[in-house]
């Protein structure tokens, strides 16, 4: 993916993509990933749904609890 060819859209709304998608496939409810990081189901949907983007310290505690490392939400979202 050329980043100077895609807009700060296309890299939320994929990154929401590669959200879903792993949190679906670890069988978690947006309500238990939220709980899991001390936030809300809420907050979870606007990020799949690509209506927010995450904090630093948000993608970190996410890839935390889906046991994956950082780098790969930014590498899958990369690849969307």
């Amino acid at each position: 993916m050329n980043l100077l060819c895609v807009t700060d859209e296309q890299i939320i709304k994929g990154f929401g993509k590669v959200l879903k998608e792993l949190r679906e496939a670890k069988g978690l409810s947006q309500e238990a990933l939220a709980h899991a990081i001390k936030s809300h189901a809420t907050h979870i949907s606007r990020l799949e749904n690509g209506h927010k983007q995450p904090t630093l310290t948000t993608l970190f505690k996410i890839a935390d609890k889906l046991n994956v490392d950082p780098e790969k939400l930014i590498s899958m979202t990369r690849a969307k």
